[in-house]
Formats: structure tokens, C-alpha cells, sequence
């Protein structure tokens, strides 16, 4: 689950949700960091629901590139 955890000192961190409990929550941000916070300490706890921190790839990959790109990985598939 991607979320952003903003605590009350400090700049907001987005990150894949490694672990949670009632008290803590634990983030991996996209450069591999981990992050540990109190609930109590935070000033917002967002789920980000269809969001991903994947980048996207819609503007920099051609339609038919991106065709080719899939074609190819596909037939990877099996390849030791």
C-alpha cells in the first residue's frame, strides 16, 4: 500500500507500507530509506489509493514502441 505519513515536525514522506499496528507504521520510500513513526506523532496518515510511485511512462514511450517493448518482454518468458 502506498501512503504518505506527514509528521508534526518535519516533511511529509511518501512510501510503500512495509508494517503497521495500532501505534506505528513503518514506510520504504523510493530510494530504498526506511522510515518508522509513531501514529500519535504524525499530523496526517494518508492511504494514497491508486496511486503508485512507479513513474509513468505514457508521454516518454510511443504507442507502437510500447508495443514492441511488451512484445519483446513477453517473449522472454521461460528464458533462463
Amino acid at each position: 500500500l502506498y501512503v504518505s505519513a506527514v509528521p508534526a515536525s518535519g516533511a511529509a514522506v511518501r512510501g510503500i507500507r512495509v508494517n503497521e499496528d495500532s501505534f506505528t507504521i513503518q514506510l520504504r520510500d523510493a530510494g530504498g530509506g526506511h522510515h518508522s513513526f509513531r501514529k500519535s506523532e504524525l499530523k496526517e496518515l494518508r492511504r494514497l489509493q491508486g496511486e503508485t510511485p512507479m513513474p509513468s511512462y505514457e508521454v516518454r514511450i510511443a504507442g507502437a514502441d510500447l508495443d514492441d517493448l511488451v512484445a519483446y518482454l513477453a517473449g522472454l518468458k521461460g528464458t533462463p
